[in-house]
């Protein structure tokens, strides 16, 4: 799972590096995650949200708002049910997963 200044994350098979997924944004993706039973993705954005995307369609089930500087790390709690943030607006939040 990689971040990327070109407004992507993307998801590889790590056995022979091939593109699995691209998980398109609006702009920057300064740090991806995945949950711990490999089902979801979290991305934080330069636009100041954090996006959950399904690992398996690629899709984008959830974009959270909040923070009012750019997100610059996001994970998951180790039982999956929160999420966490940091932004540049000196602030970490928790968020429901």
């Amino acid at each position: 799972l990689t971040s990327s200044l070109d407004n992507t994350a993307r998801i590889w098979n790590v056995t022979d590096g091939t593109l699995i997924k691209t998980l398109r944004h609006e702009n920057y993706v300064h740090s991806c995650a995945f949950s711990f039973d490999d089902k979801l993705v979290v991305s934080a954005c330069r636009d100041k949200t954090v996006r959950i995307w399904d690992t398996q369609s690629g899709q984008l089930e959830r974009t959270l708002y909040g923070h009012t500087e750019r997100v610059a790390n996001s994970c998951f709690s180790a039982d999956g049910n929160r999420i966490i943030t940091a932004s540049r607006d000196q602030t970490a939040r928790i968020w429901d997963a």
